[in-house]
């Protein structure tokens, strides 16, 4: 475990493609070729997606799975976006931080791929 600001811990892990598993009480994002949980089929780059809505001081825990043949990245901005992650082909990474600001933060792709364009508007929303 590392601990890096705003209080991110990051659990690295490789798991067999089409095992991912959504945390407790928390999220999951699947990345391959369609985009961020299928984010190509749901409009973006025009839209917003995935949407992860959360309460302000509430523990959040979102695990990335690569399901795809290239790496991708996975950033959010304010709670993610110190360093680059990169997540590689059929390895998950789970992350739990605190979500102690209000508002909107982009959810992203940090590394260029085939689907990089439908990779850059998630939304993390802290209410």
């Amino acid at each position: 475990m590392v601990i890096v600001p705003a209080s991110v811990y990051y659990f690295f892990t490789t798991q067999p493609k089409k095992t991912c598993v959504k945390p407790q009480g928390g999220y999951l994002v699947i990345a391959d070729s369609q985009g961020f949980n299928d984010s190509k089929l749901h409009g973006a780059p025009f839209k917003d997606w995935p949407i992860i809505t959360v309460q302000k001081g509430s523990e959040v825990s979102i695990t990335i799975c690569n399901d795809d043949n290239q790496a991708h990245g996975f950033q959010i901005s304010h709670y993610l976006d110190s360093q680059i992650i990169s997540v590689a082909p059929g390895e998950s990474l789970t992350f739990t931080f605190v979500a102690d600001k209000q508002g909107n933060f982009t959810i992203y792709c940090s590394i260029f791929c085939t689907v990089h364009i439908f990779m850059q508007n998630g939304l993390l929303v802290v209410r």
